[in-house]
């Protein structure tokens, strides 16, 4: 069995990845968006939203051993939430759009715009897993979005790459079409983060995360999936955009050694997954859903 090279780790820029078969994954378009697809605040995991047959991207979560996402916060966002409402602004720190995500006053809906390089897209239960876990914590509707074609091939990213990629002409604002819709920018690429090759996805502002896929694809290994892995990295990477851990709240039980991250093993945002612990974690896979205490602090940023 081939060894897993890459690790699902996870921390602020953040990392996490998830490994995909080719012939499992549908190629994403080199031309425009696809139609969205909403699923309803009482989303139930057990009949997931389809999302568009275009096979708009997931996303993940990535960073090195406790690196930190530089926010490269720039002037609020114009767009209005309505009358007493914040206008939306996802130019911040990692975890600090989590409000505006999860709150019912501060946002009527959640729209993840999935964009991509040739090639490049994530599996369609990964998306759907996403479109749910969306749903479920923040109670509105959740909206998959195609978008633009990132253009280009394989190349060392930066963070500030991203983040300029994410506002690229086309691309949507936050406040969408209505002014009230909370959006996350998914994009999914070819080739490493600062030629790390261990780094399978990453967060890079509060709005923005990004997933290496030639990384993602060959973290998968016979004993674990790259199939759960994949579905893993997108929650975990949600997870760090709605705050957690520690991100947002400051509770004090974030993993001291990898900020950002849970010591729990049993929770998708556990700070690393490696081959060895996948077989100590669940034969199966990584876990793929938050624990009791992710599902608390994110209630508790929605009740806030």
């Amino acid at each position: 069995m081939r060894a897993r090279t890459a690790a699902l780790v996870v921390a602020l820029l953040l990392v996490s990845g998830c490994g995909s078969d080719s012939s499992n994954r549908a190629r994403a378009s080199s031309t425009t968006a696809v139609p969205a697809v909403t699923t309803g605040p009482a989303a139930d995991a057990s009949s997931p939203a389809r999302t568009p047959s275009g096979g708009a991207p997931a996303s993940v979560d990535s960073s090195s051993a406790g690196a930190s996402a530089s926010a490269n916060p720039s002037t609020a966002s114009t767009n209005s939430g309505g009358s007493g409402t914040p206008a939306l602004d996802g130019k911040v720190g990692v975890g600090q759009f989590a409000p505006a995500l999860l709150r019912p006053d501060r946002s009527s809906r959640v729209v993840v715009e999935v964009r991509s390089q040739a090639g490049a897209s994530l599996r369609q239960a990964s998306l759907d897993h996403l479109n749910n876990v969306l749903a479920q914590v923040s109670g509105k509707p959740v909206a998959l979005q195609g978008g633009p074609a990132v253009p280009g091939g394989a190349r060392d990213w930066t963070p500030d790459d991203l983040r300029a990629e994410a506002d690229a002409p086309g691309t949507l604002p936050q406040g969408a079409s209505d002014g009230t819709s909370a959006v996350v920018h998914l994009l999914v690429v070819h080739g490493p983060l600062g030629g790390d090759t261990s780094v399978l996805g990453v967060s890079v502002r509060g709005d923005v995360t990004a997933i290496f896929i030639d990384q993602v694809e060959a973290s998968g290994s016979v004993v674990t999936g790259s199939a759960g892995i994949e579905s893993a990295v997108v929650t975990h990477e949600a997870g760090h955009l709605l705050g957690l851990v520690d991100l947002y709240l400051h509770t004090g039980r974030q993993d001291p050694d990898h900020p950002g991250h849970s010591t729990n093993k049993g929770s998708v945002m556990y700070w690393a997954v490696e081959s060895s612990l996948v077989g100590d974690l669940l034969t199966g896979g990584p876990p793929q859903d938050f624990d009791q205490a992710d599902l608390a602090d994110l209630a508790s940023i929605r009740g806030a």
